[in-house]
């Protein structure tokens, strides 16, 4: 497995919902954070990996074609 790593600083003081926001921004990037230090009791550093190594799966048009025909989801 291959990963991606990077950090964030978050300062206590702006309140966990700047935290969750960022997170969630980077969440749906595909980033995981894997640990968290306290930095003189005023920041949080988040480090996050995400995999690099990973191939989108291949989508089979027919396949897709035949799930829409029987699915009732409107679209």
């Amino acid at each position: 497995m291959k990963w991606e790593n990077t950090f964030l600083v978050f300062e206590l003081a702006k309140g966990p919902k700047v935290i969750c926001e960022t997170l969630d921004t980077y969440g749906n990037d595909g980033w995981e954070v894997c640990s968290m230090l306290v930095v003189a009791g005023s920041q949080i550093c988040c480090f996050l990996k995400r995999r690099t190594d990973v191939d989108e799966p291949k989508v089979d048009k027919e396949e897709e074609k035949l799930s829409k025909l029987w699915s009732n989801a409107k679209e």
